[in-house]
């Protein structure tokens, strides 16, 4: 980890033939039949049984070796994809979701021949981990959680992973994203290759290792959106007071560089998880594994061979107390339920959304579009760039079913919402008044409550609108010739 300024020339979209670094491994490889798709499924080793959930959403369990292998000295090691990722089937079923992923996971411990076992969850694996345990504890032997997305919706300090990339560092990768026609791995390649790699790594990767990450550590259904669809799914779940009372072993696993969150980040884990026992690995950053393998390894092998029973008694304690938190959350829910999603919609905005649905579909088929005059219209505006662009495909496709009217004389700087979802509220899309014009800000997902965060979001929005006519003013600097094996 540095701040050491590297900028690639050009863009590269020839991404070095590297192999998968499973092909070098003895392991056991299978698709294993769930009923309505198959799971890529890999096993090595002996003992108590160790399934590790792969980070995302939309990564795969390739991200996990090497390194994982050591653990087939002391358990039995499961690696899989998870559906619409990697080798695994891309078929969504009832539609891709975190209660699908869960279930998808259960089915396979059945078809496994496993009674339980121990999870491992890295990052958003993490969340699923934890997700599962809440659905499933009775098949739960214990909980290990990597430098885990917490599953929590409280007030947590901005991330760092922005902290040693340069400004120079990200105009080159906004230049990648915005370069048309390029596959989600020339992406993550030339982003890694000018800096993306400080956001998580503790070692520089070397453009091999970078490669493969590329190539396999980064594979998803794109076609449907996997990534955002589930990453909406995901923040519809708020684990937060759900292990309270949970009695299974659990192992909280971190890296003090893990610059993926905040300082305050591995607290907030432990104190929704009690009971559990934190390891803050201090050279590491997303990936303890890499980073320290000796310390990594001697804290998991200790953990797993040293498990205690879990007594029935106190599990069905713990499920009494889950069903309790099911219900209170629903209430939470409920209660911060924005008014105007449960008001009739006028005529007018009936009116607005026709229209916005017509404009849309020419939208989607390349038609060109730019107006401001209504946050709708923003909106129409913002998804009419990124087709242009050939990205975020998931918001082309987003519906909108509710798009409150504006006050008639906005003040400058304000933000307003437009609630996107087929048939209910997925996520909320943030517009701001700026110059007598209504601008794109971004979106929220489905759990926060705009108004809450009103002040802060109109803060942000005016700095940020701020620096962007502060570089539209800078003169463009002169470009340098392209080499011949690069595209610009």
């Amino acid at each position: 980890m540095d701040r050491v300024v590297h900028i690639e020339e050009g863009v590269i979209r020839e991404i070095p033939a590297v192999p998968r670094l499973c092909d070098g491994l003895d392991l056991r490889k299978e698709k294993v039949a769930l009923g309505d798709c198959n799971l890529y499924c890999e096993q090595e080793g002996r003992g108590t049984p160790l399934v590790l959930l792969h980070g995302g959403p939309g990564s795969t369990h390739h991200n996990f070796h090497p390194a994982l292998t050591r653990a087939k000295d002391f358990a039995r090691v499961i690696y899989y994809d998870q559906r619409g990722c990697g080798l695994s089937d891309y078929r969504p079923g009832k539609g891709y979701s975190v209660d699908q992923a869960v279930e998808d996971l259960d089915r396979l411990r059945r078809a496994l021949g496993l009674d339980r076992w121990v999870l491992l969850g890295h990052s958003y694996g993490g969340f699923l981990a934890q997700y599962y345990a809440t659905k499933h504890p009775e098949r739960v032997q214990g909980l290990v959680l990597v430098c885990a997305s917490t599953g929590l919706h409280v007030e947590s300090l901005p991330p760092r992973e922005h902290q040693f990339i340069s400004r120079e560092e990200h105009e080159k990768m906004n230049q990648v994203r915005g370069t048309p026609g390029l596959s989600i791995a020339q992406i993550v390649y030339n982003i890694h290759l000018n800096g993306d790699w400080k956001r998580q790594s503790y070692y520089k990767p070397t453009r091999e290792q970078i490669a493969q990450t590329a190539l396999y550590g980064c594979v998803h259904d794109v076609r449907r959106n996997f990534s955002s669809v589930m990453s909406r799914s995901e923040d519809g779940v708020d684990l937060e007071g759900a292990f309270t009372q949970c009695p299974l072993p659990t192992l909280i696993l971190e890296g003090r560089w893990d610059m993926s969150w905040n300082t305050d980040k591995p607290g907030q884990l432990q104190k929704n998880h009690p009971r559990a026992k934190l390891v803050m690995f201090e050279a590491s950053a997303h990936d303890p594994f890499e980073d320290e393998p000796e310390a990594f390894f001697a804290t998991l092998k200790a953990f797993v061979e040293s498990l205690p029973p879990v007594a029935d008694a106190r599990l069905d304690a713990w499920k009494t107390d889950l069903a309790q938190w099911r219900q209170t959350k629903a209430k939470e829910r409920e209660a911060r339920r924005d008014p105007v999603l449960a008001t009739p919609i006028s005529p007018e905005e009936t009116r607005a959304l026709a229209e916005f649905r017509r404009l849309q579909a020419r939208v989607r088929a390349g038609e060109k579009y730019e107006d401001a005059t209504t946050p709708l219209h923003a909106v129409l505006t913002q998804m009419s760039q990124w087709k242009q662009r050939n990205e975020s495909e998931d918001f082309l496709s987003q519906e909108v079913f509710c798009a409150p009217l504006p006050p008639e004389k906005p003040d400058e700087g304000s933000v307003w919402p437009v609630f996107a979802g087929a048939e209910k509220h997925e996520d909320t899309f943030i517009v701001v008044y700026w110059r007598g014009q209504w601008v794109w800000f971004g979106n929220l997902g489905s759990h926060i409550d705009w108004r809450l965060h009103k002040p802060m979001l109109e803060k942000l929005a005016r700095e940020k609108l701020e620096r962007q006519a502060a570089k539209d003013r800078r003169p463009p600097e002169p470009q340098a010739p392209t080499p011949a094996q690069t595209t610009p």
